[in-house]
């Protein structure tokens, strides 16, 4: 028997394979044309919504760029093809058509989908796709929103009004005579109007804006009629009420807040002032009038000199003193220690005298008052109240301060206390019924950065809260520049004065300029309308090249820095001086500050003040105007209450860069009333 290997059957298998019945190759079947599965709307459909789109589901992926606006149509019987954008989805395979505009009412429309499309496989639709639907008979016309909204209030004068409506307008029905608006005794106001056929919306746009504070009723007529030819049933009115004059400032002298105490600034270890400093800083008519001086109560005395611990320093501040109130005889002066005598003091660790090396001496910087030399100190203070009021001529202390900043640790004169302490001290003035030794009013606690945990403990002590007069504070606040005016409540409640009484601000250059000045003056403002505070004082009152001083309220001499130490000759103030002599030559002790708009446009600010006393001021009535921001600002003054109807011209005295307290034209004020455009930059004030 013969056997065939495995290779031999390998080949003829390869041989037969090659043979053919006599056939031959033929191509595979082309794919199946798609089909649309489903339509929205339904064929046939009708109240159709008019805003709805078209779909068409098909039966298998197509290919998405042959599906467009040509290939898928919608049009309304009798007319053109709808202009509308067509998206495909491969999620569902779907066609969407959405038209540019909402759809005609009570129409029959006719969508369709041409042989133009082809599935993924290029598969054409074997014929065009049609459907028909109609859509929803036309509602009653009717406004359905209106802007302004019917009684809005503040309504911005210069915009524009606009009545949105159900369906679609026959735009030449919509005119300024069926849509119209009427001020205050049915005058007319004339406008342009015009109608979006997107939105259906009408707009009126007046010819010039509105009047401030004034209602106004906005009308649409029965003959504005739809475009399938229905009318507003009945006219359609709304009413608003446009907004204040955004550069309307009032002014009531009715209603008054607090009493002006004064505004100042410090002579503490500075130079003694000269004559003419002292004219320019002082005198109403000739300077800044400035009513307000803080001096030093220098530590460094002995307790067994006559009288006991003056200084020569007490001798300086005494002269300051008298020049000061001679050049200006309704300015106060009050005294701040910054240490007491270091043999009253000790030091712990909670309190301990200042770690590094102290600037005048060992003692004098840190620690804390012993409690056992509590008297003791009450009595070193009143002897400094002594010896000014046996001066000659004799000074009378407005007020004496009990601490400079307790709250501070530094390398000068400085003593440490907690509120707790403070309260003791205070209260110990009177204990078991002593009569206080003081005899000047009390202030306290002029914290560095108005701390009130520093006195609200004596606010709330019955013992003591009698014996102050007058809560202090300083306005630094995360460094030297950065004010914080508030308005202290407890101290408000319990009756007593609240002042800041230092603060200063380095200038952006080598000298204060505008910029600076407007600072000031807006800290100056805060302080009077948001803190209301009844004072306001500066720290160093002049650039004393001695100290390296170029924030003072004067110059040292020149109109610059850079003089010999000491040499203050020919003083002229400086931008910050400016800034406080609108102010404080125009508002002396015993003004008070009335109502008026303190922030009538972004970056202008007001405050008001007025005196009705027997004091012969050259001036009763001024208004502190400032325009921080860089373009000018014409504001419309309306005055009432107290003496208002007795003004009638207002003299304003201008700061810019281009001048300082710069008198300028009176303006005159007609029944109650005055305008004047403020400059760009500036700070007016306006007195009478």
């Amino acid at each position: 028997m013969r056997f065939i290997t495995p290779r031999r059957l390998m080949a003829a298998a390869v041989f037969l394979s090659g043979c053919g019945g006599g056939g031959s190759n033929s191509n595979p079947p082309p794919p199946a044309a798609p089909t649309v599965a489903s339509v929205t709307p339904a064929n046939n459909a009708v109240g159709v919504v008019v805003t709805s789109t078209v779909t068409a589901t098909f039966s298998e992926a197509m290919n998405a760029s042959t599906i467009t606006g040509s290939t898928f149509t919608l049009t309304p019987q009798g007319g053109s093809a709808v202009a509308a954008t067509v998206v495909y989805s491969s999620n569902g395979n779907i066609a969407t058509l959405t038209s540019s505009t909402p759809l005609a009412f009570n129409t029959s429309y006719t969508a369709t989908i041409t042989t133009g499309v082809t599935s993924s496989l290029g598969a054409a639709l074997a014929s065009n796709y049609t459907w028909n639907f109609t859509t929803e008979s036309a509602p009653k016309t009717a406004v359905i929103s209106t802007i302004p909204a019917n009684g809005a209030s503040s309504v911005n004068v210069s915009d524009a009004l606009a009545a949105t409506f159900n369906q679609p307008m026959n735009p030449t029905t919509i005119t300024s005579s069926t849509f119209k608006l009427v001020g205050p005794g049915s005058t007319s106001v004339a406008g342009l109007v015009t109608y979006d056929i997107g939105t259906y919306t009408a707009t009126f746009m007046p010819n010039s804006a509105l009047t401030y504070s004034t209602s106004y009723t906005a009308t649409i007529t029965t003959g504005v009629v739809s475009a399938s030819g229905a009318a507003l049933a009945s006219n359609y009115s709304w009413t608003f009420t446009t907004g204040a004059n955004p550069g309307a400032v009032t002014v009531n002298f009715g209603t008054t807040y607090q009493t002006i105490r004064g505004f100042g600034a410090s002579t503490a270890f500075l130079d003694p002032l000269n004559a003419a400093q002292v004219s320019v800083l002082f005198s109403p008519t000739n300077g800044l009038g400035l009513s307000a001086l803080r001096v030093r109560i220098d530590p460094e005395g002995s307790s067994t000199s006559t009288p006991p611990y003056a200084t020569s320093n007490w001798a300086q501040e005494l002269t300051n003193a008298q020049e000061a109130t001679a050049a200006n005889p309704h300015a106060l002066v009050f005294a701040t220690p910054w240490t007491p005598p270091p043999a009253m003091k000790t030091s712990s660790g909670e309190q301990p005298y200042y770690s590094g090396t102290c600037g005048p001496a060992a003692g004098y910087c840190g620690g804390y008052l012993k409690p056992s030399d509590y008297a003791a100190y009450a009595k070193y203070l009143e002897g400094f109240v002594s010896y000014f009021a046996s001066g000659d001529p004799a000074v009378t202390l407005y007020a004496i301060s009990m601490q400079n900043e307790p709250d501070e640790n530094v390398d000068y004169e400085s003593c440490l206390w907690t509120g707790a302490q403070m309260d003791a001290w205070v209260a110990s003035l009177t204990a078991n019924g002593a009569t206080d030794p003081l005899t000047s009013r009390l202030m306290m606690p002029e914290s560095a950065v108005f701390n009130s945990a520093y006195s609200d403990p004596t606010l709330a002590d019955a013992d003591a809260v009698g014996n102050v007069s007058i809560i202090a504070g300083h306005l630094y606040m995360n460094g030297e520049s950065e004010a914080i005016p508030f308005y202290y409540a407890n101290a408000e409640n319990a009756g007593k004065d609240v002042w800041a009484t230092e603060h200063y601000l380095a200038p952006s250059g080598s000298e204060p300029a505008m910029n600076d000045a407007l600072e000031l003056a807006q800290e100056i403002h805060d302080s009077m309308t948001v803190g209301y505070y009844n004072a306001y004082v500066w720290w160093w009152i002049w650039n004393d090249d001695c100290q390296q001083v170029n924030y003072g309220l004067i110059t040292d001499g020149t109109g610059q820095s850079g003089n010999a130490c000491g040499t203050s000759d020919q003083p002229q103030p400086t931008y910050y001086g400016y800034a406080m002599g609108q102010f404080s030559k125009f508002i002396q002790p015993g003004f008070v500050r009335v109502d008026a708009t303190a922030n009538p446009l972004s970056g202008v600010y007001i405050s008001a003040y007025d005196y009705t006393g027997s004091v012969a001021y050259p001036y009763h009535s001024a208004i502190v105007a400032i325009n921080f921001t860089s373009s000018s600002h014409n504001l419309s003054f309306t005055l009432s209450g107290g003496n208002a109807s007795s003004i009638t011209s207002l003299t304003p005295y201008q700061t810019t860069s281009a001048a300082g307290l710069a008198r300028q034209s009176a303006v005159t004020v007609s029944d109650q009333q005055f305008s004047y455009t403020l400059p760009a930059q500036s700070i007016v004030t306006f007195v009478q």
